[in-house]
This record gives C-alpha cells, sequence and structure tokens, in this order.
C-alpha cells in the first residue's frame, strides 16, 4: 500500500473505545462525522467482518492523523486502550503533529500512562457545545501563537520530499527560534492552486525559500514562482540554496548557498544564515492583504459564551484571527466594521430571525466581492431580497452551529509548520 503523506490520510481521527460504552461513542462518532464532517475512523463502520483485528486496527491508526481515546471503567479494564495508546505514541514519534485526545466519559481511574495528558471532561456521558468545542480545537494545532497578536507571519516556501527535508527542517528550526509563524499552503489542498497560494503570501509579512538541487542543478519551479510573487508584492525574502542550483542573476546574488546532511545537527557556524535571518526580522512588515475570519452574529448575553467557542473554534481550525464586531471600540464603531468586513478573508454571518446588524453586515460583504457564508437557527423563513440567492446553513441548536462552522471554515485553513517541526 502507498504510504500517504501525513496531511493526505484517509481519517482524521481513529476513534478508541470499549464496545459496551457505544452508546456515548455513537454520539460522538455522529456529530463528528455527520455534523462536523470530519473523517472518522470507527471500527462499527469501518472494521469488515473477515478482518484480523490486530492487524485492521494497526493500519487504520497509521492511516489516521488522530486519536481520540474514550475512557471508561470498561475501556480502561480491558487493556484495548493502552495497546491503541502505545500505537498512537509510536505515530507521535514519527510525527510530531500527531495528536492523542482522550475523553473521560465516566468515574474511571485515569490510566497512568495518561495521566499527563490533558483530557476531556465528558463524565455526564453528554456532548455539548463545551465538550465539542474541546474535540475540535484537541484536533488542530494548539500554541500560544493563537493568541494571534503580535505574530509575526512568515511565508515558507519549501519542498516536502522527505529526501530534500534536511535543509528546509534547518532553516524554519532557526527562523522558529526567533519567533516567526511559519506558514504555508495545507497538504491536503487537492491540487496546487496559484491564486489561493498568492493570497497567503500576500497575508505574510515576507517570505523564505528554501531551493533543493534537483537534476543537475535545476531546483522547484514553484518555490522559484512564489518568490517571484513574492518579489512583485514588495515583501521582504530570504532565499536558501544548495550549491550548485543555477539560478537568475538577481536571485544568485542573494541566496546563501548551505546545505545539511540527513542528521539535520543544528550547527552554530552558520553565521551567513542568522544574519539573513535577522535582517529578515528587520525588514519583515505588516502583511500587505492580512486574512482574517469577520464573524457577524448578535450580541444577546445568552449568545456571550457560544460565541467565545465558535470564535476559539475558528482559530484553531484555520490558524486566522476571527474578528467580532462586539470586541471593536465605540468611536467610529459603524466605519471599522464596514471597513473590517470589506477586506475579510471570508465573511460568517449568522442572520437568524433576520438580525439587522448580521445581514447589513453580510451586504457589506455582497458589495465588497468578499466570500460569504450564511448560518440561520431554525428552518429557513422569509430572507431579505439581497441575500436570497445565497445559501443558507440551518442549525438547530449551539451543537449543530459548531459543527457546521467546521464544516465552512476547513477550507480556509492555513499550515502552522512551527507544530510539524523535528526537534
Amino acid at each position: 500500500m502507498m504510504t500517504l503523506p501525513f496531511q493526505r490520510r484517509l481519517y482524521h481521527a481513529f476513534l478508541s473505545h470499549a464496545h459496551v460504552d457505544k452508546g456515548v461513542v455513537d454520539q460522538i462518532y455522529a456529530w463528528l462525522n455527520e455534523k462536523a464532517g470530519i473523517s472518522i475512523w470507527y471500527d462499527m463502520y469501518n472494521l469488515s467482518t473477515s478482518a484480523t483485528i490486530s492487524t485492521e486496527l494497526a493500519t487504520a491508526i497509521s492511516q489516521s492523523r488522530s486519536m481520540i481515546i474514550i475512557l471508561s471503567r470498561a475501556s480502561v479494564k480491558s487493556g484495548w486502550v493502552e495497546e491503541e495508546y502505545n500505537a498512537a505514541v509510536g505515530q507521535r514519534t514519527k510525527y510530531k503533529q500527531y495528536r492523542i485526545i482522550p475523553v473521560c466519559i465516566d468515574d474511571c481511574e485515569i490510566p497512568g500512562f495518561l495521566e499527563t495528558t490533558k483530557w476531556i471532561d465528558m463524565r455526564d456521558s453528554k456532548l455539548d457545545l463545551r465538550t465539542a468545542q474541546e474535540l475540535i480545537t484537541g484536533l488542530y494545532y494548539d500554541d500560544k501563537a493563537l493568541s494571534l497578536e503580535n505574530i509575526m507571519d512568515l511565508y515558507v516556501s519549501r519542498s516536502w520530499r522527505p529526501s530534500e527535508a534536511p535543509l528546509a527542517d534547518y532553516v524554519c528550526r532557526m527562523l522558529d527560534k526567533v519567533g516567526f509563524r511559519l506558514i504555508g499552503d495545507s497538504q491536503d489542498q487537492a491540487k496546487y492552486d496559484r491564486e489561493r497560494v498568492k493570497s497567503i503570501i500576500l497575508s505574510c509579512g515576507g517570505l523564505v525559500a528554501i531551493l533543493p538541487n534537483r537534476n543537475g542543478g535545476s531546483t522547484s519551479s514553484y518555490i522559484i514562482e512564489e518568490i517571484e510573487m513574492a518579489k512583485a508584492a514588495g515583501l521582504p525574502c530570504l532565499i536558501v540554496a544548495e550549491p550548485g542550483i543555477e539560478l537568475s542573476e538577481g536571485l544568485n546574488k542573494s541566496a546563501i548557498r548551505m546545505t545539511k546532511d540527513e542528521s539535520g545537527k543544528d550547527e552554530p557556524d552558520d553565521v551567513e544564515l542568522q544574519r539573513g535571518i535577522e535582517l529578515l526580522a528587520e525588514e519583515w512588515r505588516r502583511p500587505p492583504q492580512p486574512h482574517y475570519i469577520f464573524f457577524a452574529t448578535d450580541f444577546k448575553p445568552e449568545n456571550e459564551q457560544r460565541n467565545k467557542a465558535i470564535q476559539r473554534a475558528i482559530q484553531h481550525i484555520t490558524s486566522l484571527s476571527c474578528v467580532i464586531g462586539d470586541k471593536i471600540p465605540e468611536s467610529h464603531i459603524r466605519e471599522v466594521i464596514s471597513e473590517q468586513v470589506s477586506q475579510a478573508f471570508l465573511v460568517l454571518a449568522d442572520i437568524s430571525d433576520n438580525n439587522l446588524n448580521s445581514c447589513i453586515e453580510a451586504g457589506i460583504a455582497i458589495g465588497a466581492k468578499r466570500p460569504l457564508r450564511l448560518v440561520a437557527c431554525g428552518q429557513r423563513g422569509k430572507i431579505p431580497f439581497m441575500l436570497s440567492n445565497h445559501q443558507i446553513y440551518n442549525y438547530n441548536d449551539d451543537l449543530e452551529f459548531l459543527g457546521i462552522i467546521h464544516q465552512i471554515t476547513f477550507p480556509y485553513r492555513r499550515r502552522v509548520i512551527n507544530a510539524e517541526l523535528p526537534r
């Protein structure tokens, strides 16, 4: 069987559980798979009747990007939890981004091997907005950078071929130490989209390109093209190239020539690279087209916690800032909101009960030709004429709302490379 790149694995998560807990596990699976659109390996649906269980489970774990472990008195006693956990640890050893998410559904004793792992408290056996949000955030990149304040986003143009990783990983580790947040296009996108990539580059304050030597001095045409995109936008660039690559006069003059062996060992004497990184940090500037999601919603007190949960989930799923109008200072608030909506990467508007402010903000998005997604509680009623030709995602409760949010925002995600770097 062909080995898929980590981000292209068939399943987002493997669901580890004891069969006696099927009632609770079914509830979790149904929400993740049907409401949130997350691909889950669940033996109830994915394990064939004639399968050799141990072999099939090992294969499924290796085809997943994370493991959700359901902890109960029954599952802890069975021994399967520890066996499957050990398999997941093996994956996490190879892939730093592999996530292990324990969910405790009764008053069981937490196994010793999971005592240092944060777990989700679902001891009432009910999936609600809090526990669902914790599941979502557990599946995605989690770091202090998600405060998204005063971060320095830097686009990284590099090869993802394993044989060409040592130099690229080394340069990225150096940039990570300085404090850059390293951004790339998601590996699981269906295809290379020049306009999407250009948009991501313009949402960053600089670019670093690591050029591999291929076939007697040639290199990646994609990386060269991305350098040209950044330079055309006036972004500062750091170019690192392996020896022997034939470059244009302009690129050759500014490129730092170096290589790394497979050990990837960090060496303290890469003075030229260190100086290049210091200069890039000085020249880094605010992005010309920053990416953020504008969430238009009502500000009723009873929805405050829900809105915060939605905002946090969006930021974890996409690694983009999520702006909500109630956090904008009062002075010139109308002008500020209009400007933020008209420049947003995506506008998400909850027009439940034809909320006037959300409808106006949706109209601004249409006028500014920004991507717009509409959601509403309950069945579709009479919709304002200007919004009537847009699809509306209907939800019945907060839990379903969060699932729809995942489906809508998942295609807009970006890759944060810091979380994936080997140490």
